[in-house]
């Protein structure tokens, strides 16, 4: 970051978002209800969660039956067996488990119960991911652009957590109008050593920096505008997969799960 730079973030509020409203339409009322203007660079973080509520994603949980292997996994992690299973249905792998928490692989990141979460949605609930937060992403972009001219970012973004780390942080599902990784490697550092490994989370930084926002209770703010940030912006189709390493390269992958 060039020294004098200022990244300024703006919460917005919105109203309690149901299955088939107009994200796009809702996120730019919001914008100028609050006396904001969106600008040519600006990056728009949105929850994974609002998304997923506009596309019906939610689950009543009664609907759900579980199998046996639910039933035995959910005994020893103390999660509801519905629950269980909805995890066990929407995951790549499940590892194991611990208090109130499967680690599993989905869309080839190790997530906390594949992403599916049971706050902030009605008793007896559960909320899945956004069926295809790339998509959902570059959607919004182009929503946008059509309904105000401006080329943003938009960050779909989700919480973690970290091995050994306390706490939950943000990242960045789906991506679209910024590079979401900077590679670092082959730059000298103060010192004139070259830089061998490192690459920079640049999305996902940015998504740490909305989730202080956003919170993770009843703030009920899912949206967060981002003004002044050090991306590089683009209008090539952001894969996931660009954020992704391989599992032989990941230290903790590579490491603990061979």
């Amino acid at each position: 970051m060039k020294t004098g730079m200022v990244m300024s973030l703006y919460p917005i509020r919105t109203k309690i978002l149901e299955a088939g409203d107009d994200l796009t339409s809702i996120i730019i009322k919001e914008i100028n209800e609050q006396n904001l203007t969106l600008e040519d660079g600006d990056i728009i973080i949105i929850a994974s969660k609002a998304v997923a509520r506009i596309e019906g994603r939610m689950v009543r949980l009664n609907d759900v039956k579980p199998s046996k292997e639910a039933y035995k996994i959910a005994k020893e992690t103390q999660l509801e067996p519905e629950f269980v299973e909805l995890v066990i249905k929407e995951s790549q792998i499940v590892y194991g488990g611990v208090y109130r928490a499967l680690l599993t692989l989905k869309n080839n990141i190790l997530q906390a119960n594949a992403g599916i979460d049971s706050s902030n949605v009605p008793k007896g609930y559960a909320i899945l991911l956004p069926k295809n937060s790339t998509k959902s992403a570059h959607k919004i972009r182009n929503q946008i652009y059509q309904k105000t001219g401006h080329k943003v970012g938009i960050i779909i973004a989700d919480s973690r957590t970290h091995p050994l780390r306390l706490g939950n942080t943000g990242f960045a599902l789906g991506v679209a109008g910024i590079k979401p990784v900077v590679d670092e490697r082959g730059k000298k550092d103060l010192y004139g050593n070259t830089l061998k490994i490192t690459r920079r989370a640049v999305a996902d930084n940015l998504a740490c920096a909305a989730e202080i926002l956003m919170g993770e209770g009843n703030e009920q703010i899912p949206v967060v505008i981002i003004k002044g940030a050090p991306v590089e912006t683009t209008e090539e189709y952001i894969d996931e997969l660009q954020m992704i390493i391989s599992r032989n390269q990941c230290m903790y992958f590579g490491t603990l799960f061979k």
